[in-house]
C-alpha cells in the first residue's frame, strides 16, 4: 500500500505539473509544535476549492518561510481519493530558553553606582551597556520563552548595530550563535589593521595618506571615516571618495575608492594655466592665486598641485560645489573653466503634500543663485521652520555642466487639529465651553488656519474668539500674516477687547528677516460698555533664526529685537516700547548617562522697556511664558533670563529642568526653579510645568502651569 501512494504521489505530481493548474482539496500543516496551524495558513494566498498553478504552490512556500520561524518549508502534493491535497512540511526553530552575549568587556565594579560611571567614563568605554542592548532585543520580538525567529533576529542585529553606530563605533561585528536552546550574540571590536587605496593613477598616494585620520590598532570610529572623508572631498585632487570594509590579517583594512580630478590626462609641456568662466570674484583676482608649474612637462598632478591655491580660496568663501574642467590648450596655456556652482534647476521629490513652487520658493535658492555652505544650510533651516516636515535633505549634483539640486522632504503625517472641552470658569461663574481648531499647510500651499472660541454657556457667559491665517507663498515676502480677536480680561471692571492686525516678513539675508506689522483695537469696560481709548500700533523688528528644527532645536538660536509705536499718526493712546531677546542652544551628548537620548542645554535673554504705557498694556511679569508658578505683576521695565536642560523623550517633546530669573526696574524680584514636560499632542504643542517660586511660602507641593506652544 505504501508503494501505491508513492507511485500515486509521483504520477499526481506528474499529471498536476502537466496540466499546470488544479483545484486545492485540502490544505495541511505538517511539523509545527509551537506556532498554530493557522497562523502559518495566514501566509498562504490561496485557499481549499481555488484553482492554483504550481508556482502559486512555491510562492506560498517562500511565504511561509519569510514568517521567519522555519528551519525549513518543504511543499508536498499528494491525492485522497479525488481531492488533490497541498501539504507544507516544516521544521521550527527552537523556543529560546536563554539569552547571553560572549566578547562585551566586563562591567565595572558597583554597577548602577556613580562609581561604576566614573570608571567608565574615565576608561573613555562609551559602549551600550548590556541591559540596553537585552532592550533593544525585547523591542524587536527576541525573548526568552518564543520561538526564534530569523525575520526578528535580522531587525534585531540591525538595531544593535545602530545603537553602536550612534556612539560613534564602527568596526563592530554582532554574529548570533544557536547553541541548543540558548541565543548567543558574539561581539566582536574589530581593530584598524590598516588603509589601502584604489584609484589612484596620477596623484600619489601619500596625498590622499595624509587626509586619513583614523587611527591604525584601534577600534574604528565613525567619527574619524566621516572627518576623512570630508577631509577627501575638500582636497583638490579627488572629485569623489568612499570607504568600505574588508577583513584581513590583523583586523579590518579600510578600502579608500577614489575617483582622481583628471585635467590633464598626458603629461604636457605647459607655459601656464588660464581660468575662464570666473564670476563669482573678480577674473584677476583668481587668475593671481594660481601657482606655478615645473618646467619642461606638466603632469596632471602638478596642475592640481597649482590650482590648489585657487581651489581653497573658494571652499573656503562657501563654495563648495566648485569644480575645474579642463577646455583645451591656447597658446601653451591649459584652458581651465571654473564651474562656480550656480543652481541650474532644482528637483523636488513627489512624495509629498506640498506644492513643488511651494517648496522652490521658501528653499531660497533660485535658478542662478550661487550654492554656497551658507545658502544651503538656510535652505534646509527655512523648509524645517515651516513645521510641515520631519526631515529635508538637500542633494546638489553635477549633470554634466548643470548644477541640480534635489530636495526630499518626509511630510509630518498630521498637520491638522481639532479640539474642544468645558470648564468651570470662576470669572463667569459657570460652564465654559471650548473650541479650537488649527490646520497647517492647507491644500499644500503654505497656508496655516487657527480659530478658537471660548464661550460661556451660562447666562452672562462671556464670549472670546481669535482667528488667524499665515501664508508662506506670498510673492517677496517670506511671512503674510492676519489676525481678529475679541478677548475679555479683569474681573472688576471686566474689559472687552475687539482687534485686529497684519504683519509681513521680508528677507534681507540667510536668517535674517525685516518684519512690520499693523494692529489696531477698540475697548470697552463692562458692565456700562465704557469706551476706552483705541489704540493703533506699528511695529518694526528684525529678526534672525539659524537653529537646527523648530521643534528640538539643539543648535543655533533666535534673536529679535522690535520697536512698537503706538498713537502720533493716529488717535489713541501713546506709547513706545522696545523688544530684544535671544534664545540659544547647545547640544549635551551624554550617553553614558542617556544612552541615545539627545539632551540640549538651552537659554533665552529678553527685555521689555516702555515709556508711557496705559496701564491696561503694561508688561506683565510672572506666569507661564516668563517665570513659571510666579504670580504676575505689571510694569513698564524688566529683564529676564530663562535657563532649560531639556531631554528629548520623544520628536518634538522633552522633559526639562528649568530656572527662571526675572526684576523689574523698580526692584521686584521673580525667580523659580522646576520640571516641564513638553509635547505635541493631537496637533497642538503642549507645557506642564512643576514650578517652585520664590513669591510664596517654601511647600514641596509646586506650583502648576500650563501652556500652549513653546515658552522659546
Amino acid at each position: 500500500m505504501r508503494y501505491l501512494w508513492v507511485v500515486l504521489v509521483v504520477a499526481g505530481w506528474a499529471a498536476l505539473v502537466m496540466a499546470q493548474d488544479f483545484t486545492v482539496g485540502r490544505i495541511e500543516v505538517v511539523g509545527n509544535v509551537h506556532l498554530s496551524t493557522a497562523e502559518i495558513l495566514s501566509a498562504v494566498k490561496f485557499s481549499v476549492g481555488q484553482q492554483v498553478t504550481r508556482d502559486e504552490v512555491l510562492a506560498a512556500v517562500q511565504a511561509v518561510q519569510k514568517l521567519g520561524y522555519f528551519v525549513q518549508v518543504t511543499p508536498e502534493l499528494a491525492f485522497d481519493g479525488d481531492l488533490v491535497v497541498v501539504r507544507f512540511r516544516v521544521v521550527e526553530y527552537p523556543k529560546i530558553e536563554r539569552i547571553t552575549f560572549e566578547g562585551l568587556p566586563p562591567a565595572p565594579r558597583g554597577k548602577g553606582t556613580l562609581w561604576s560611571w566614573l570608571q567608565e567614563a574615565l576608561r573613555g568605554g562609551n559602549r551600550p551597556t548590556e541591559t540596553r542592548l537585552r532592550e533593544i532585543l525585547t523591542d524587536k520580538g527576541v525573548k526568552t520563552g518564543t520561538v526564534l525567529n530569523q525575520v526578528k533576529i535580522e531587525a534585531a542585529l540591525t538595531a544593535l548595530a545602530d545603537e553602536y553606530r550612534k556612539l560613534d563605533w564602527a568596526t563592530i561585528q554582532i554574529q548570533p550563535d544557536l547553541r541548543g536552546d540558548e541565543l548567543v550574540f558574539i561581539v566582536e571590536e574589530l581593530v584598524i589593521a590598516g588603509h589601502r587605496f584604489r584609484g589612484l593613477s596620477t596623484i600619489p598616494e601619500e596625498e590622499a595618506r595624509k587626509l586619513v585620520v583614523v587611527p591604525v590598532g584601534e577600534v574604528g570610529k565613525i567619527s574619524h571615516i566621516q572627518e576623512t572623508l570630508s577631509g577627501l572631498g575638500r582636497s583638490v585632487f579627488f572629485a569623489s571618495g568612499g570607504v568600505e570594509a574588508e577583513m584581513g590579517d590583523g583586523g579590518i583594512w579600510l578600502i579608500w575608492n577614489l575617483e582622481e580630478r583628471v585635467l590633464l590626462p598626458v603629461p604636457t609641456a605647459l607655459t601656464g594655466i588660464e581660468l575662464v568662466g570666473v564670476t563669482a570674484f573678480a577674473p584677476e583676482r583668481v587668475q593671481t592665486r594660481v601657482g606655478p608649474l615645473p618646467n619642461g612637462e606638466a603632469t596632471n598632478y602638478d596642475v592640481l598641485r597649482a590650482l590648489g591655491p585657487v581651489y581653497d580660496y573658494y571652499r573656503r568663501e562657501g563654495f563648495f560645489m566648485v569644480d575645474f574642467v579642463a577646455e583645451g590648450m591656447a597658446g601653451g596655456r591649459l584652458q581651465v573653466r571654473v564651474k562656480e556652482g550656480r543652481v541650474a534647476r532644482i528637483e523636488v521629490s513627489e512624495d509629498t503634500r506640498t506644492a513643488g513652487w511651494v517648496i522652490e520658493r521658501v528653499v531660497g535658492l533660485p535658478p542662478g543663485q550661487f550654492l554656497t555652505e551658507g545658502r544651503f544650510v538656510a535652505g534646509r533651516q527655512a523648509l524645517m521652520a515651516l513645521g510641515y516636515f520631519q526631515d529635508v535633505l538637500l542633494e546638489p549634483r553635477w549633470v554634466a555642466d548643470d548644477l541640480v539640486l534635489k530636495i526630499t522632504v518626509t511630510d509630518i503625517e498630521k498637520l491638522g487639529s481639532i479640539g474642544g472641552n468645558l470648564a468651570f470658569s470662576p470669572q463667569d461663574q459657570g460652564i465654559v465651553g471650548n473650541l479650537t481648531y488649527s490646520q497647517k499647510n492647507v491644500l499644500g500651499r503654505a497656508f496655516d488656519l487657527d480659530v478658537s472660541l471660548d464661550k460661556g454657556l451660562t447666562s452672562g457667559g462671556s464670549t472670546t474668539w481669535s482667528l488667524g491665517f499665515r501664508s508662506h507663498s506670498f510673492p517677496v515676502f517670506d511671512l503674510v500674516s492676519v489676525e481678529f480677536y475679541r478677548r475679555q480680561s479683569g474681573e472688576d471692571p471686566v474689559t472687552v477687547t475687539l482687534g485686529g492686525g497684519a504683519s509681513v516678513a521680508y528677507p534681507l539675508a540667510p536668517y535674517l528677516k525685516l518684519s512690520v506689522g499693523l494692529s489696531s483695537e477698540q475697548a470697552w469696560e463692562l458692565p456700562e460698555w465704557t469706551i476706552l481709548d483705541p489704540r493703533t500700533s506699528v511695529d518694526v523688528g528684525l529678526v534672525y533664526d539659524d537653529r537646527d528644527s523648530p521643534f528640538f532645536p539643539r543648535t543655533g538660536g533666535r534673536g529679535r529685537v522690535s520697536v512698537e509705536k503706538a498713537g502720533t499718526f493716529a488717535p489713541g493712546v501713546e506709547y513706545l516700547t522696545l523688544k530684544p531677546e535671544m534664545a540659544r542652544f547647545a547640544p549635551l551628548d551624554l550617553p553614558l548617562l542617556f544612552g541615545e537620548t539627545r539632551a540640549v542645554f538651552a537659554w533665552r535673554a529678553l527685555i521689555r522697556w516702555g515709556w508711557d504705557l496705559p496701564e491696561r498694556y503694561r508688561f506683565s511679569l510672572g506666569g507661564v511664558d516668563t517665570v513659571r508658578g510666579a504670580k504676575a505683576v505689571r510694569t513698564d521695565r524688566y529683564g529676564l533670563l530663562n535657563s532649560e536642560f531639556r531631554v528629548e523623550i520623544a520628536q518634538g517633546s522633552w522633559i526639562a529642568l528649568f530656572g527662571d530669573f526675572g526684576a523689574t526696574w523698580d526692584g521686584t524680584v521673580k525667580s523659580s526653579l522646576g520640571i516641564e514636560v513638553a509635547a505635541s499632542v493631537a496637533g497642538m504643542f503642549v507645557r506642564l510645568a512643576l514650578a517652585w517660586p520664590n513669591d510664596r511660602e517654601p511647600t514641596w507641593v509646586p506650583a502648576f502651569e500650563f501652556g500652549m506652544g513653546p515658552m522659546f
